[in-house]
């Protein structure tokens, strides 16, 4: 991560107005007496100042960086809206998307009253940056963090595609929280599409006369990457005895990304058919452990190193498997643990629960999947939901579960119980422990 300037490096003490097609300041929309002034200080910050117009829904973007997939941009910012009309109860600052007449505002936006919103303005023609009025908005209602007065820490996350973002607050630039999580910066379907980003302020009609705004503390780096398990992905394939996925989601690349994949089927028909062998990303997967019985249903948990590609194919080959073969999908991604795994362990029970149990080394994680019949709840014991689903017209459902430890397990027990109890049904437990790298 760096922390930098705003306006790309702009010389310190040199004043740069914001629309200047030739000064690299960025846009406005007119909706101000004169174009405000951006202005870098000799100890690095940015203070932009203007005057909006009464009666204008004024509005700019000054440059921060160029927006890129998997990067996050973090900045405090010190509003002065006292000599405005409204004081900035109706005033906005945040993060602005803008590629010609297209734009998009996401950030915090005063309540009218004394606090702050999560809010989101945007348009495209005829309702576009030119335009006063008509644009769509969204109020998320109040945010976790930041009042009108400042100093505010606000984070723009973009995701790994591109195609969304999420957009967090902090009172002390160290602890975040969520105001917007997969929101999609429309119009835009993707960041590339985005030709100018930055700081961006949005004024209410009402609130005509001059402002200052000060910019520090602004970072552009990569988003991080920490050691543990996510859901990638999830599938189910009906009446098939050559079961295929494809493009299912594999996440963020990495040189030490480990796909595990919680693999059921089952079938109307008794039989005596097995799992074979599986493939992720192309890559041959091994079994580390499974969960059998007649052969009619049967669980398994694979393991592949796909350390490239953030999407791609499983294929699953199953012994005797009969056309009314039906199979699920539970993708993980894991990161950080290595992929041959610390301890397995599996089984399966008639009943309301199921347990099993599991050593696991400190700073290792443990990693569980179920099969059930028709449960469309499942209650973990020592490991944290990720996924829960039901396949084959609801009959049948797969869930799947981690947790992280700082210190080392012993007989860790590991539960799933149908949620509410109720009636038997089949549980198909799968179990294993990796250690960090």
């Amino acid at each position: 991560m760096f922390i930098h300037m705003l306006g790309g490096g702009a010389v310190r003490g040199r004043a740069i107005v914001v629309g200047d097609p030739g000064g690299g300041g960025g846009s406005s929309d007119g909706g101000f007496v004169d174009q405000p002034v951006a202005t870098t200080t000799a100890s690095g910050n940015t203070t932009i100042k203007g005057k909006v117009k009464p009666g204008s829904f004024g509005k700019f973007v000054y440059p921060l960086a160029t927006i890129a997939a998997g990067r996050q941009y973090t900045f405090r910012y010190t509003p002065q809206f006292s000599q405005l009309a409204q004081q900035g109860k109706l005033a906005m600052v945040g993060f602005g998307l803008k590629n010609s007449n297209d734009f998009h505002i996401v950030g915090l936006r005063g309540d009218g009253s004394t606090g702050l919103n999560k809010y989101k303005v945007y348009g495209t023609p005829p309702n576009g940056w030119n335009a006063q009025t008509g644009h769509t908005t969204s109020d998320g209602g109040a945010s976790t963090n930041g009042t009108q007065a400042g100093p505010n820490w606000i984070r723009l996350v973009i995701s790994a595609d591109g195609a969304t973002y999420k957009f967090q607050t902090s009172a002390d630039g160290s602890t975040w929280a969520d105001e917007y999580t997969g929101a999609t910066p429309s119009p835009f379907s993707n960041v590339s599409g985005v030709a100018t980003f930055g700081i961006a302020l949005w004024f209410n009609n009402a609130d005509a006369g001059p402002f200052s705004i000060t910019i520090d503390q602004f970072a552009d780096a990569a988003v991080p990457d920490p050691a543990g398990v996510t859901l990638a992905d999830h599938g189910e394939t009906v009446n098939d005895d050559t079961p295929n996925y494809t493009g299912l989601n594999f996440g963020v690349a990495a040189s030490d990304r480990v796909m595990l994949a919680v693999e059921a089927y089952s079938s109307t028909s008794s039989g005596s058919s097995d799992f074979t062998g599986s493939t992720i990303g192309g890559v041959t997967a091994t079994e580390l452990t499974e969960a059998a019985a007649s052969g009619s249903v049967n669980l398994a948990l694979y393991a592949a190193s796909v350390p490239t590609g953030t999407s791609g194919n499983i294929d699953i080959t199953i012994s005797s498997a009969l056309a009314t073969t039906d199979t699920a999908v539970s993708l993980l991604r894991m990161k950080g643990f290595s992929a041959t795994p610390y301890a397995v362990n599996q089984g399966l029970t008639g009943g309301t629960s199921i347990s099993r149990t599991i050593d696991c080394p400190a700073g290792g994680v443990v990693v569980a999947g179920v099969y059930t019949d028709g449960v469309t709840g499942i209650d973990w014991t020592n490991v944290d939901e990720l996924d829960d689903f039901l396949y084959n017209s609801g009959q049948r459902g797969v869930s799947s579960a981690a947790r992280v430890y700082a210190s080392a397990q012993t007989g860790l027990s590991i539960t799933a119980a149908k949620t509410g109890g109720g009636s038997a049904v089949s549980l198909y437990l799968v179990v294993a422990s990796f250690a960090p790298l």
